[in-house]
């Protein structure tokens, strides 16, 4: 895509204004096959202009390394993690990217030119292992294995803690993708962890078509890294999470905060909008559930959702008696799954409420059990 170097420069900007640093030395990459086909492959290209890659003029399947005299500074590191539909579909691109990655590795090239270089060094002592191995940088699910399965948790209210969902992430996603074993994915633990310990940035490219945001779907915040980063990292940074997001008027990037802080008022928490499928869809009361249900996975997996959102929605849903007497009367069985989110919410500390809206909120959630049976 033409927008590709202004997409990265603006990553770069963002980290620059909030991280305060000139550059970042890592950036995780999540990627998925639809978002990808719509978008043409932008993700992709954005981690080639971060490594410094290019294809061979005249070649779909060759590529060779930009001059840093040319990239004007340095190869920023990459991780790539990707959905298994992309893992199933674009093999292709995996061995490129793959490929790209460690022959950045195995350029001689000062480290703090080269942070691909760097870190792969850092890594074979850390494990033990060759720098071409030190590179790899791919991963996915093992072969036939699809998501995290993180939803599928926060769908059932019954874990406890980040950590459990964390090692979850880490026991599904390990699997890494080499060129030299085309069609094979090895499990590699320890070496995902040391490649996402150095991430700066998460990153999702996300081409929404004007009708759904990303609280309106699971699979996004199912296979966001962001905190089992954060959990990896010596310093227990948290890294910067952007959402590049394409619609007719173009890309933009933005902190996923913002996104769900504006998606989120534009049109859960907006009347005209709540109110618009509450009267006209008889899945409105499902739908609400569902993307409170949402915000609360981003929060977990993320930890970028603002509290002061979950308490406007339980103003609206819950304390107003009259729109919690309508909801329980059109389907009690979505609104006692929303009674079950926002007390999950105020337990695990994402939503900052009292005690007593909480207590007040299990009762509810009784009353509406003992009301179904």
């Amino acid at each position: 895509p033409r927008d590709t170097s202004t997409i990265v420069e603006k990553i770069i900007g963002k980290y620059r204004e909030i991280g305060k640093q000139p550059f970042p030395y890592c950036v995780t990459f999540t990627l998925w096959a639809t978002d990808n086909v719509n978008s043409y492959g932008r993700s992709m290209a954005q981690i080639f202009n971060l490594v410094g890659l290019r294809l061979v003029k005249g070649s779909v399947d060759e590529l060779e390394l930009v001059p840093l005299e040319e990239l004007k500074r340095p190869r920023i590191d990459v991780v790539v993690s990707c959905s298994g539909v992309y893992r199933d579909i674009f093999m292709n691109q995996m061995t490129l990217l793959d490929q790209g990655i460690k022959m950045a590795a195995d350029a001689k090239e000062a480290p703090e030119m080269n942070y691909i270089r760097k870190h792969s060094f850092q890594m074979t002592q850390e494990l033990n292992c060759t720098l071409r191995e030190a590179a790899t940088r791919v991963f996915s699910n093992a072969a036939g294995s699809y998501s995290a399965n993180i939803s599928a948790w926060i769908k059932s209210n019954e874990w406890e803690s980040e950590t459990q969902l964390q090692r979850q992430f880490l026991a599904r996603k390990c699997y890494a993708f080499n060129s030299d074993k085309p069609g094979m994915m090895e499990y590699k633990s320890e070496m995902f962890k040391a490649a996402l310990r150095n991430s700066d940035i998460t990153i999702q490219n996300l081409d929404l078509n004007g009708i759904l945001s990303i609280t309106d779907v699971p699979h996004y915040y199912d296979s966001d890294p962001t905190k089992v980063i954060a959990a990896l990292r010596f310093d227990g940074k948290v890294p910067l999470c952007l959402l590049s997001k394409s619609s007719s008027e173009g890309t933009d990037v933005h902190t996923l905060a913002e996104t769900i802080r504006i998606d989120s008022m534009s049109k859960i928490l907006s009347p005209e909008y709540y109110e618009k499928i509450l009267a006209h869809n008889d899945d409105g009361v499902r739908e609400i559930s569902n993307c409170l249900r949402n915000m609360l996975g981003w929060a977990v997996t993320s930890g970028n959702v603002d509290t002061f959102l979950f308490e406007i929605a339980n103003s609206i849903f819950i304390e107003d008696k009259d729109m919690c007497m309508k909801l329980r009367k059109m389907d009690n069985i979505s609104f006692r799954n929303l009674l079950a989110t926002f007390v999950k919410a105020g337990e695990q500390g994402y939503w900052e409420t009292s005690e007593m809206k909480i207590r007040r909120l299990r009762e509810l959630k009784k009353f509406a059990e003992s009301d179904f049976e």
